[in-house]
């Protein structure tokens, strides 16, 4: 009886043990290229139009590497086709474009063009209408854990007479697409739960208004990070491409994407 119960310990040691050889991964590395993130949100507020965003460039890295390169010394413009304008934006800070963003204007083409060591990357798109956030109240309910979250209840309505998708971005890199398949003409109310937030703490929820390739683009990239649900295991890794096209040499293609989006924005304050 006592060998009975002691075979097994001596087994889950010597596993134990084998686990700790060390297992090399070769992973293929390319040369680095070029990632452009460049999301401008555009609010009439009252007649006196603001423009909020910027344009991100980084380098793309090694699997295992903490640090991300950031790509400085670009040049960045941002072009209205409609009245063949370029607008040069400043680079604020290494590798992030802010100030310069013209006024933007619904049914009008931008472009925004990036040299980056003597190759060209340009990406054109619309500003994109979006609804309107009707209310933002605080729940009582919870999905799993009635101590760590907290539910804020979002009611909004859809723009009336066109196929419309968006994007909620509620703070803490939690991001959610949607489209009005179901609701178009109407409108949507749904609980989302916050989790470790404290009371008095400031929420801000923000919606963007966005043509079906960004909302095709943004859920690859929630489903590869794990956003989704999916806890990163939804799909095999891959590269997802965004709308920049080199004009200079088109192999060596960037990464990211170019949104214009009209964006209403809403706080709660926790209680």
């Amino acid at each position: 009886m006592i060998i009975k119960k002691i075979t097994p310990i001596l087994f889950l040691a010597f596993c134990l043990v084998a686990c700790e050889d060390t297992i090399d991964v070769d992973l293929e590395t390319t040369e680095p290229r070029l990632v452009i993130d460049a999301i401008i949100g555009y609010n009439d507020n009252d007649g006196e139009p603001v423009t909020i965003g910027e344009v991100k460039l980084t380098l793309t890295t090694a699997f295992f590497d903490e640090e991300v390169p950031i790509a400085s010394g670009a040049e960045v413009a941002l072009i209205d086709e409609s009245m063949k304008t370029s607008y040069p934006l400043t680079e604020n800070e290494p590798g992030v474009f802010r100030d310069g963003i013209p006024n933007l204007e619904f049914n009008a083409e931008y472009t925004l063009r990036v040299v980056y060591q003597g190759e060209t990357y340009e990406a054109t798109t619309q500003l994109m209408r979006t609804g309107t956030i009707n209310s933002v109240t605080q729940g009582d309910g919870y999905l799993f854990d009635e101590e760590e979250e907290t539910e804020v209840i979002v009611d909004f309505s859809d723009v009336i007479g066109e196929r419309n998708y968006y994007l909620f971005a509620f703070g803490f890199n939690n991001f959610l697409v949607t489209d009005d398949e179901y609701y178009i003409d109407e409108g949507l109310r749904f609980s989302y739960y916050y989790e470790e937030v404290e009371p008095g703490d400031l929420l801000t929820i923000t919606l963007l208004g966005i043509d079906k390739d960004f909302a095709d683009y943004t859920e690859q990239i929630l489903t590869q990070s794990g956003e989704d649900g999916s806890g990163g295991f939804g799909i095999p890794p891959a590269n997802v491409r965004g709308n920049f096209y080199n004009t200079t040499n088109p192999e060596n293609y960037a990464f990211g994407y170019f949104a214009i989006s009209e964006a209403e924005v809403a706080l709660i304050r926790v209680q």
